[in-house]
């Protein structure tokens, strides 16, 4: 749990569970330049309810160690679009989730693009990753 605010008559808490909803809705509305994946680069359905599919939950990783939160993304882009213009997009949108939450942003922030979809998935492997050291 992230802690957002202590006083006199406690604490306000956030669940890492939350965190990760918020990331996901937000990356739901970028569905024409990306698609979630697993960490091995399956992809994610996108089906058409108005509620989050647990599996989109595979999509994204948020984990705290010693104070420090780190944020892992997978995605597979759609072909055509800026990879790099894309990870920053993400980069901007969880930013303003922590920023809404008032936490410290994300140590790091890394985006896996595990494919490009066109006609047919092609594998790729890249990494791009934002520290805010």
């Amino acid at each position: 749990m992230s802690v957002i605010e202590r006083n006199e008559y406690g604490a306000v808490g956030v669940n890492k569970n939350v965190i990760e909803k918020m990331i996901i809705e937000d990356l739901m509305e970028l569905s024409d330049l990306l698609i979630l994946c697993n960490k091995k680069g399956k992809p994610i359905k996108d089906k058409p309810t108005p509620w989050i599919d647990p599996d989109q939950y595979d999509a994204i990783e948020v984990t705290e160690k010693r104070g420090e939160v780190n944020v892992k993304v997978n995605i597979i882009a759609r072909h055509g679009c800026n990879i790099s213009k894309l990870a920053e997009n993400i980069f901007d949108s969880i930013g303003e989730t922590f920023e809404l939450l008032r936490l410290e942003k994300p140590e790091s922030i890394s985006v896996k693009v595990r494919g490009i979809m066109s006609d047919v998935l092609i594998k790729r492997s890249i990494e791009v990753v934002r520290n805010n050291a």
